[in-house]
C-alpha cells in the first residue's frame, strides 16, 4: 500500500488532480451542438427546479429547500442514477454533509458533524417513516439495510438536530429516505451488475390495482466478495444477501393509503462478526387525509422484526412496533402549525456471547407528544418556534425545543439561524453491557447512566444568484454534555465527557452548460473533547474517529447518442485516533441508452488508487480495494 500523508501545500493529491483534469477534459471535448440533442432532458432538475424542490424533513409540511431554516442537502434519485454507488451507503457518499467511511465488505460507519463509529448513535436515520433504529446501541446496521436503488425518489440528508419533529437520537442529524410512489414504478425493471468484489441481480414489476391503485413488487440478490488486509490476508467478510419486497398505493378521493414491505435474510458465518447471519421483515402502513377545511392529518403505524446472529458480540433478536399522527390544522395565512403523538414498543432479546446484556429481555417504550409553529413575523421574516416531550424506561421525560428562523433577502437568498436542545436517550448498551460474559467484568454496565445533551447553534446562507449557479454555507456549533465514558477497568459506563464540535459545511452547483453540470462540498470540523478527572485514557477518542476535512468534487456530463459520463471525487484527511491516513477517491461511470430500455453502464470506485483504508486501526482493517462494475438495464414501461 503506498504512503498517503496531507499535503504540505494547498494543492490537490496526485489522484484529484487526474480526476479533476479528466472532469475539465471531459467538458471541453463535447461537442459544439450537443446542447441541441435530445438527451439533455437527462439532466434532470435544474438548478432552479431544485431550490424550489419541496421538502418535508425540516418541518414536517412540504416547502421550498430553498426557504428552509437547516442544514439540508438532497440527493435526488437522478443523482444517484448519475453515481457508481452500487448500494445505500455509497448513494450517502453524494451527501456532502455526511461522513461515510467503509470498515470492510458490507458494513459502514456513517454519521455527520463527528463522533463516527461502527455504533454510531447521533443520527436518526428513516426509511419511508420506518425508523432504521437498534434499540441496543441507538444506532443502524447497515449490512441490514439495502433498497432497489432506481425505486429511490429523494434523500434528504440534514446535519445537525431535527429533535423536535423527529425526536432522541436526531442529535446531529437525520436521513430521510423516501422511496417513488408505486404508480412511479409500472412495467419491468430489471438490473444485472457483476464485477470483481461482488454482484446484484434485481427484478421489479409494477401493476394497476383497480382503477385508482398501483403497486410494485420486486427481488433481489447480492454478493459481496471478500476484502483483505494490508499484508493480503483475505478477511472472511464475503456475504449473500437475499431480499424481496412490494409497495401498494391507492388514491381515493381525499385520501392517500399505502402499504409497503420488505423480507430478507443474509450472511455467511455467525462465528464472525464481520458477515454474520440476518434476517429479518417489515411492514408499513400509510394513511393521509385531506380536510374540507384545507387540514390533513397523516397516521403511520409500522411493524419491524430482526434477528442478528453475531457470536462474538451480538445475537440480538428485535421486534418493534410504532404508531405516529400528525395533523396540519388551519390556523391563520400567518401561522403554519403541526401537532403530533406517537408510541414505539420493542423487545429486545440478546443472548451471551462474549459479551452479555443483563436482563437478557427487555421490553422498551417511547412515547411522544410535539407541537410546532411557523409564524409569519413579517413579509421576509418566519419564525419556527416547536417543542416535543418524549419519554424513554430508563431516563423518563426529555424536553426537546427548537427554534428557527429564516429571513427571506429575496427569492433567491435565505438567512437563517436555529438553537435546539438534543439528546441521545440510553440504550442498552449504555445501561445494561456487561464485559466479559461472565464475572470480573472489566466493563459493569452503566446503572446510572444519563441522556446524553446537545445544545446547538446554527447560521446559515443560501443563494441561487443566477438560474444556473446556487451554493449553501453553515456555520455550526454544538455544546455538549454527559457524554458517554468510563474509568479504567473495572468500570461502570457513566458520563464523563463534556466539550464542543464547531466547524463549517458548505456546497455548491453549477451548469457549465445545458449538458454539463458541476458540483462541490467542503466540510471543516473542529472537536474540543475534555473528560472528568479520572476516566480512562482513551474515553475522549473513543466516542469518535473523524476528520478535520472532507472534500468532495462531481461532474455530470451529458453527451450526444445516449451517453453519459459521471466523475466524482471525495477526499477525506487523515483520522486521529487511531491513526488512518488521509485518501483522495475518484468514482467513474459511463453509461450508454442505445434504446429507452436498454442502459449498458461500467462503473469505477476508486479508479485511481488499488486500495486504501477508511476506517479501524491499518494493520487490522479491510482495504477497500479498486473496483470495476459492469451494468446493465433493461426497463419496460
Amino acid at each position: 500500500m503506498k504512503h498517503r500523508s496531507e499535503a504540505c501545500r494547498p494543492r490537490l493529491p496526485r489522484a484529484g488532480r487526474i480526476a479533476f483534469a479528466a472532469i475539465v477534459l471531459a467538458g471541453a471535448t463535447a461537442p459544439a451542438d450537443a446542447e441541441t440533442v435530445a438527451v439533455n432532458s437527462l439532466v434532470d432538475l435544474s438548478l432552479e427546479q431544485l431550490a424550489n424542490l419541496e421538502v418535508t424533513s425540516v418541518t414536517g409540511r412540504p416547502e421550498r429547500t430553498q426557504n428552509a431554516a437547516a442544514s439540508i442537502f438532497v440527493i435526488t434519485g437522478e443523482d444517484i442514477r448519475r453515481s457508481a454507488a452500487t448500494s445505500l451507503p455509497e448513494a450517502l457518499r453524494l451527501a456532502p454533509n455526511l461522513q461515510v467511511a467503509r470498515l470492510n465488505a458490507g458494513q459502514y460507519a456513517i454519521s455527520a458533524r463527528g463522533f463516527n463509529n461502527a455504533i454510531g448513535n447521533k443520527l436518526l436515520v428513516l426509511i419511508d417513516g420506518r425508523t432504521v433504529y437498534s434499540p441496543l446501541f441507538s444506532g443502524v446496521f447497515w449490512d441490514a439495510e439495502d433498497l432497489v436503488l432506481a425505486d429511490i425518489d429523494r434523500i434528504e440528508v440534514i446535519s445537525g438536530p431535527g429533535a423536535t419533529l423527529w425526536g432522541a437520537n436526531a442529535v446531529n442529524g437525520v436521513i430521510n429516505v423516501i422511496t417513488r410512489p408505486a404508480s412511479d414504478t409500472q412495467g419491468v425493471h430489471a438490473l444485472g451488475r457483476a464485477g470483481a468484489s461482488g454482484s446484484e441481480a434485481t427484478v421489479r414489476y409494477g401493476g394497476t390495482l383497480g382503477g385508482n391503485g398501483h403497486f410494485r413488487a420486486y427481488a433481489t440478490h447480492l454478493e459481496r466478495d471478500n476484502t483483505q488486509l494490508v499484508s493480503g490476508v483475505e478477511r472472511p467478510d464475503a456475504s449473500r444477501k437475499n431480499q424481496a419486497g412490494f409497495r401498494a398505493d391507492w388514491q381515493l378521493a381525499n385520501d392517500r393509503v399505502s402499504v409497503q414491505g420488505d423480507a430478507y435474510q443474509a450472511g455467511e458465518d455467525s462465528s464472525s462478526n464481520l458477515a454474520p447471519k440476518l434476517a429479518g421483515a417489515n411492514l408499513v402502513g400509510r394513511w393521509t387525509r385531506k380536510l374540507a377545511d384545507g387540514s390533513d392529518w397523516q397516521l403511520t403505524t409500522y411493524y419491524d422484526q430482526s434477528k442478528r446472529d453475531d457470536d462474538i458480540l451480538f445475537h440480538v433478536r428485535t421486534e418493534t412496533w410504532d404508531i405516529e399522527f400528525n395533523h396540519v390544522p388551519v390556523v391563520s395565512p400567518d401561522h403554519k402549525l403541526i401537532w403530533g403523538a406517537g408510541y414505539r414498543r420493542a423487545r429486545s432479546e440478546a443472548d451471551p456471547t462474549r459479551v452479555l446484556f443483563d436482563p437478557p429481555a427487555r421490553t422498551l417504550q417511547w412515547s411522544n407528544v410535539f407541537v410546532q409553529d411557523e409564524v409569519k413575523v413579517s413579509e421576509p421574516l418566519r419564525v419556527t418556534l416547536g417543542a416535543k416531550l418524549e419519554t424513554n424506561v430508563y431516563t423518563g421525560l426529555e424536553f426537546l425545543p427548537t427554534l428557527r428562523a429564516a429571513y427571506k433577502i429575496d427569492e433567491a437568498r435565505t438567512i437563517w439561524a436555529s438553537a435546539s436542545r438534543a439528546v441521545r436517550a440510553p440504550a442498552r448498551i449504555d445501561r445494561e453491557f456487561f464485559v466479559p460474559a461472565t464475572p470480573p467484568f472489566a466493563i459493569k454496565g452503566g446503572p446510572d447512566f444519563e441522556s446524553e445533551v446537545a445544545n446547538v447553534y446554527e447560521l446559515g446562507y443560501r443563494s441561487q444568484p443566477t438560474a444556473t449557479t446556487s451554493y449553501s454555507i453553515t456555520a455550526f456549533h454544538h455544546d455538549y454534555r454527559k457524554l458517554r465514558g468510563g474509568t479504567p477497568a473495572p468500570t461502570f459506563i457513566e458520563n464523563r465527557v463534556s466539550g464542543s464540535v464547531d466547524g463549517l459545511e458548505a456546497w455548491a452547483s453549477a451548469d457549465a452548460t445545458s449538458f454539463w453540470r458541476l458540483s462541490a462540498g467542503w466540510v471543516e470540523l473542529r472537536k474540543s473533547l475534555e473528560a472528568a478527572p479520572g476516566s480512562s485514557p482513551t474515553t475522549a477518542a473513543d466516542l469518535g474517529n473523524d476528520p478535520k476535512r472532507q472534500w468532495q468534487l462531481r461532474s455530470r456530463l451529458t453527451l450526444p447518442r445516449g451517453v453519459d459520463f459521471d466523475v466524482a471525487v471525495r477526499h477525506i484527511a487523515a483520522l486521529p485516533a487511531p491513526v488512518v491516513a488521509a485518501y483522495t477517491a475518484t468514482d467513474l461511470r459511463l453509461a450508454w441508452q442505445p434504446t429507452r430500455q436498454l442502459t449498458l453502464a461500467l462503473l469505477g470506485q476508486n479508479v485511481f488508487d488499488p486500495n486504501h483504508v477508511e476506517f479501524n486501526a491499518v494493520n487490522a482493517a479491510s482495504q477497500i480495494p479498486r473496483s470495476f462494475f459492469f451494468s446493465l438495464e433493461w426497463r419496460i414501461h
